[in-house]
């Protein structure tokens, strides 16, 4: 499974189209939404299933093909799971610094994940993303706290800062717990299809396309949009791509080191590839849960 992981994580590197798998859609009012409806209590424990049995499968599998337990991961796992799923809530509150708190709450939930995928005490080490770094906080470690950089963020970060079109928002990034960039009253258009956006984020640094005429209310639902967008690429990295990583620099020269700074978030790319599989764009599940609780 993890060469499996290591092969997904190579193929997705060469991938020069990170945005299209954030984009929510045409941005309009009336088109954002696509027909889907307030979520009911059933439609959140639907959510709330689908993460914990993410959480449960990934841990479970990778703490059998370690000689572990399958049963003692998948329960960590669906536990952390569900906590990954109650920051994604929180972080689409419309509330001063709900992107911050949630996306430490489903932080916290991933690295449950990936305590229990390698058979660790549930709450060994937690890993707090601070925009591009990530903090490693080992309490009864050698090194109680560490940091990495993520590469894939930071070239983002930079080009978001170097591109004239785009302006940084301090305190809305604050707020959502990651580099947000807007337009001055225009649109963010993809190149390669013409495609109109209202908002994407690529490795985790939202991009909105900031046009006032839409409204407050609509420009507030498409960046709870995106920041729940950032949670999900943080859940899919620190659970899949991240132990891929480690893997697959654990057998090159001075590798190990290299994994231990520097992180390669490509998780945006990972879902560009698996977005081939959905005709439409909000049948794609990751979109599906945006839409939900964004609304």
């Amino acid at each position: 499974m993890a060469r499996a992981a290591a092969a997904v994580l190579a193929i997705t590197a060469l991938l020069p189209n990170a945005l299209a798998a954030q984009n929510p859609g045409d941005p309009s009012p009336d088109t954002i939404t696509y027909g889907v409806r307030a979520p009911s209590w059933g439609a959140q424990a639907g959510m709330l299933g689908v993460n914990a049995l993410f959480g449960g499968l990934t841990a479970g599998l990778f703490q059998e093909l370690r000689g572990g337990s399958f049963k003692d991961g998948f329960t960590r796992g669906a536990l952390g799971g569900s906590v990954t799923y109650f920051g994604k809530r929180v972080a689409s509150r419309r509330f001063q610094g709900a992107g911050f708190i949630g996306r430490e709450v489903a932080a916290v939930g991933s690295s449950i994940v990936r305590n229990a995928s390698e058979a660790r005490p549930t709450l060994e080490t937690l890993v707090f993303p601070l925009g591009p770094v990530r903090v490693q906080v080992r309490p009864k470690g050698r090194r109680p706290i560490d940091a990495s950089l993520d590469v894939m963020g930071s070239l983002w970060l930079a080009y978001a800062i170097s591109e004239p079109e785009l302006e940084f928002e301090t305190r809305v990034s604050l707020s959502a717990g990651a580099p947000v960039f807007r337009t001055r009253n225009k649109l963010i258009v993809f190149r390669a299809n013409r495609l109109h956006a209202g908002g994407i984020t690529p490795a985790a640094t939202i991009l909105r396309s900031y046009v006032p005429a839409w409204g407050t209310p609509f420009l507030e639902r498409v960046l709870a949009h995106e920041r729940v967008h950032v949670e999900q690429e943080d859940q899919i990295f620190h659970t899949l791509i991240e132990p891929a990583e480690v893997w697959l620099f654990g057998h090159v020269p001075y590798g190990d080191r290299i994994a231990r700074h520097a992180d390669f978030n490509v998780s945006s790319d990972v879902l560009a590839i698996m977005s081939q599989l959905f005709k439409r764009h909000a049948d794609r599940p990751w979109e599906l849960e945006a839409i939900y609780l964004s609304r």
